[in-house]
């Protein structure tokens, strides 16, 4: 296996949900979820402990029914069992997210990020952060898993590109948040 300089640490798994249940949940999640559109790119939502993106504190939710089985499977295939849930709508192959790392600080250790694709396949690239001409780009086809360890995280960066396709594709992302957050001692 190549070095973490050379290629992310990562997991493939292309059909980690069969199709008919893959096509069902993004039907199920496009109608049941209550999305935040207040991003221009895509629309978004968060189940479960919160997670802090890019500057954007989500409040604690219970888990999505929808995505409870989810996160029981994904506890068998990854060996943890995620506390959170943040999903990215992508309505056509306009629709993108940067270049950015995950943050970490707040995941339980040993776990990482998995991403469970469904509706149109597009590619998430990865950037090595030192060595930008250094580029590995994967396909996550609809039900397909990915996990991104946290190594991965403090060597590079990822991104959906545009894509030509009028599909749309909800990106579920897993993590296993810290139950204690770590707090600064000197604001308590």
């Amino acid at each position: 296996m190549a070095g973490i300089d050379v290629e992310p640490e990562h997991r493939l798994v292309p059909s980690f949900l069969l199709p008919n249940r893959a096509n069902q949940l993004f039907t199920d999640l496009v109608e049941q979820v209550e999305w935040d559109a207040s991003m221009k790119a895509r629309k978004t939502a968060c189940y479960g402990e919160t997670y802090d993106e890019s500057g954007v504190d989500f409040e604690v939710r219970e888990m999505h029914p929808l995505l409870a089985p989810v996160c029981e499977q994904i506890g068998e295939e990854v060996g943890f069992q995620p506390t959170n849930c943040l999903l990215n709508y992508y309505e056509d192959g306009q629709s993108t997210m940067g270049f950015h790392s995950d943050t970490i600080s707040n995941l339980e250790d040993g776990t990482g990020i998995v991403i469970v694709s469904l509706g149109a396949e597009r590619s998430l690239t990865f950037r090595h952060k030192e060595n930008y001409e250094l580029r590995h780009s994967y396909p996550l086809p609809n039900g397909s898993l990915f996990l991104m360890t946290q190594r991965t995280q403090e060597f590079w960066m990822h991104a959906v590109k545009k894509a030509s396709t009028d599909e749309p594709r909800i990106s579920i992302t897993f993590r296993r948040i810290l139950a204690e957050r770590k707090t600064d001692p000197d604001k308590e």
